[in-house]
């Protein structure tokens, strides 16, 4: 609960203290005086934002169970400053501590009931199904991952198909040519010869007569030479030495006989004609891709991969297809779990808010909560709607039929239905609600707050003589300077506003307020 709100600088409040008890606390006064500025403090604490001039500063203390805690917010060098008992600390921390301390419910609040996403909030709020929502959004969230994993893995699959005919014409004309990257260099090195090939065979041709076609060629030379130096060396063993010498130069002569051939050069037409055709097929696919044909190779061996892999892929598209099935078979579990525990509670809450109606002068007013099966989404299946009728039948949708009175009591309801330990704080919860019904209201507030702390800025005599402590705004100047002063009334200070609520201050008034106050409290 609040037990103390100090606004040392806030707009037009310059230098406020007030004291909350732990029961019903109700801010009145005049018109356009600051009682929702007063209350709107809170708000700033928990970090809203706004216009806030330098050195606006608010202090509240709150007993949470056996503990106090004090939560600051200043503004300083045009930055805001946050303190948890003296300290600094973050944003998140304060609002954190706030959120499950008080609830701050504004003048336009009531209108969220209008809302589906507000109404399915109330059901799961009051059932309690905050850990079956989480479980279906966690569900969803790995539904719908895995369906779009599915989508672009089947896009995928659709474009390798479509490519399918195309990467294997690739593949196809590239290994028609059938040659190797190697074969492809030695074949370019005979066409390059082949260019030559007349010079060459000439050249050849006479190195070949001079070596070892002609009666005087130098093998012939060095044989005859060999004979008689063999002679020789067997009068003379000297000259077995250089005899070796010899023999080892014939061997190599014989040996170039073996290499030098003019013929090698004399091909026929058809292998001509086969090598220029392998080698302009070559040429036109490196001018085709741009590469050269090694590295054509190296793009065939990977499509033949990607070919390869269309088959894998389809496997892993019908892995994709069954892991979706099961996330969707998952989700659609736990969402109608979901939707039976909503259904659940739809029941009570129907049943509780038609008794908490009664006590607010609608006696006859039915609700009712109306289930859809809608798009999967992770909220679940369920496309909720209340539907109303002040006079019990005609049920229809709270736009269609709800006073701005009849949505206020509605919302008040609902909000009674979901007590805190902390405090709720109302700015003008009873718009549009006035006579019997606001006097009903006021019991129903003061009831309320003998379980929890309950903050209440009114225009309802009826709710302000319900309070266990009152506090009014009033609006001074200062030169031409407004001013907005908070504080706590006596329990004369108390009837007098009674009064004034009521219509005028005057003698019956003021003893119809002092009757009001007894009837309430009561």
């Amino acid at each position: 609960m609040i037990k103390r709100l100090y606004i040392e600088d806030f707009l037009l409040i310059k230098d406020v203290s007030l004291d909350f008890c732990p029961g019903l606390n109700v801010i009145s006064g005049e018109t356009g005086t600051g009682k929702s500025m007063t209350l709107s403090t809170v708000a700033f604490v928990a970090g809203r934002q706004g216009d806030y001039p330098e050195g606006t500063s608010v202090e509240i203390e709150l007993q949470i169970e056996e503990r106090e805690v004090v939560l600051r917010r200043e503004i300083r060098g045009g930055r805001s400053r946050y303190f948890l008992n003296g300290r600094g600390t973050t944003k998140a921390v304060v609002q954190e501590i706030l959120s499950k301390s008080v609830i701050l419910q504004g003048q336009n609040d009531a209108t969220k009931l209008l809302r589906e996403d507000y109404q399915r909030e109330v059901i799961d709020t009051f059932g309690s199904l905050t850990a079956s929502l989480e479980e279906v959004g966690s569900l969803y969230e790995l539904y719908s991952r895995r369906s779009k994993e599915l989508k672009r893995g089947l896009e995928e699959l659709e474009r390798l198909r479509n490519q399918k005919d195309y990467l294997e014409f690739q593949v196809k004309e590239v290994e028609e040519v059938g040659v190797s990257a190697e074969e492809v260099e030695e074949l370019r090195k005979k066409a390059e010869l082949f260019k030559h090939k007349e010079r060459l065979a000439k050249a050849v041709s006479k190195a070949a007569e001079l070596i070892f076609w002609r009666d005087d060629s130098a093998l012939s030379l060095v044989g005859k030479a060999v004979k008689e130096l063999l002679k020789a060396s067997e009068l003379d063993s000297s000259l077995r030495e250089p005899l070796g010498k010899l023999i080892q130069v014939k061997e190599l002569l014989e040996e170039v006989q073996s290499q030098v051939e003019p013929t090698r050069y004399e091909l026929s037409a058809s292998e001509i004609d086969e090598i220029n055709e392998k080698l302009y097929k070559v040429q036109r696919l490196e001018d085709k891709y741009k590469k050269s044909f090694s590295e054509i190779l190296e793009y065939v061996a990977q499509l033949k991969k990607r070919l390869k892999s269309l088959d894998t892929y389809e496997e892993r598209i019908d892995r994709l297809r069954e892991s979706v099935e099961e996330a969707k078979r998952e989700f659609y579990e736990a969402a109608r779990r979901l939707s039976e525990g909503r259904k659940r509670a739809a029941g009570r809450l129907e049943v509780q808010i038609r008794e908490i109606l009664k006590e607010l002068n609608l006696e006859k007013a039915k609700i009712k909560v109306e289930f859809r099966e809608g798009e999967p989404s992770r909220y679940g299946l369920d496309r909720i709607e209340f539907l109303f009728s002040s006079y019990g039948k005609g049920l229809k949708p709270l736009e269609e039929v709800a006073s701005g009175g009849e949505l206020s009591r509605l919302f008040l309801a609902l909000t009674l239905l979901q007590p805190t330990s902390g405090a709720y704080i109302f700015d003008e919860i009873d718009i549009g609600i006035s006579g019997e019904a606001s006097l009903k209201m006021a019991k129903l507030l003061r009831k309320v707050a003998e379980s929890m702390q309950v903050i209440v800025i009114t225009h309802s005599s009826s709710v302000c003589a319900a309070a266990h402590r009152n506090f009014m705004t009033e609006k001074e100047y200062i030169g031409d300077m407004p001013l907005v002063r908070v504080r706590e009334l006596s329990q004369e200070e108390k009837v007098k506003e009674v009064a004034r609520l009521m219509g005028a201050r005057t003698r019956s008034t003021l003893e119809g307020a002092k009757e009001l106050i007894d009837m309430v409290i009561s």
